[in-house]
């Protein structure tokens, strides 16, 4: 299973994305992921994500902070 930074898996970041439409801004991301509950950290990592534009999910998930082993 793939390990992301602030969360569990890549299921843990989506959840707070259900409105998302893809292809999506960084800033519609992370005001989505505020908007449905998402932590702080999780807000935090996404609006750190280094693309301004994400093509879907999978990109997203891509670009999220991963823990080093």
């Amino acid at each position: 299973m793939e390990r992301l930074v602030n969360a569990k898996a890549p299921e843990d970041i989506l959840r707070y994305l259900p409105d998302i439409q893809f292809p999506a801004k960084k800033d519609d991301i992370v005001h989505s992921a505020r908007r449905n509950g998402a932590p702080n950290d999780i807000v935090g990592a996404l609006s750190q994500l280094p693309a301004n534009e994400l093509a879907s999910a999978e990109e997203l998930i891509a670009a999220y902070p991963h823990m080093t082993d």
